[in-house]
């Protein structure tokens, strides 16, 4: 599923966080410097997140934590954006991006994770062990 490594993950995440600081420190030459500021902490917070998680859980929590966050927060509904959310979708598509994947993907993922999760806990419970086990 993961086409990157974790160490790979956070530096491409932390070049891109840099470049939300950059464009904090320009956000008052633009037409909109309130948007464009908070445009810009949104991706920094969320970059932030998402480098803590992939140190201290991995990258499939990472993506899981992504991918809840786009889904239940509503970020990936694009009309009438507030600039938090569009900072925040931001981040989390270019997440996407990097991992070589899409919301759309990465929802059918674990989708097929759950289920076959579901499927090794009823054969436990039935008495059965299963001969191997999905490794991610």
């Amino acid at each position: 599923m993961f086409q990157v490594e974790g160490e790979d993950l956070i530096r491409a995440l932390k070049k891109f966080k840099s470049l939300a600081k950059q464009d904090l420190l320009t956000s008052e030459m633009t037409n909109d410097p309130v948007f464009w500021r908070a445009h810009a902490e949104a991706r920094r917070n969320e970059y932030t997140r998402l480098i803590n998680l992939i140190e201290n859980s991995g990258v499939e929590k990472a993506c899981v934590y992504a991918f809840m966050r786009y889904q239940e927060s509503g970020i990936h509904e694009v009309a009438a954006e507030s600039p938090l959310s569009a900072g925040c979708r931001q981040a989390l598509e270019l997440f996407f991006k990097i991992i070589g994947s899409t919301p759309g993907r990465l929802e059918k993922w674990l989708q097929e994770r759950r289920q076959g999760l579901r499927r090794a806990s009823e054969l436990i419970d039935d008495g059965e062990v299963p001969m191997a086990q999905e490794q991610i």
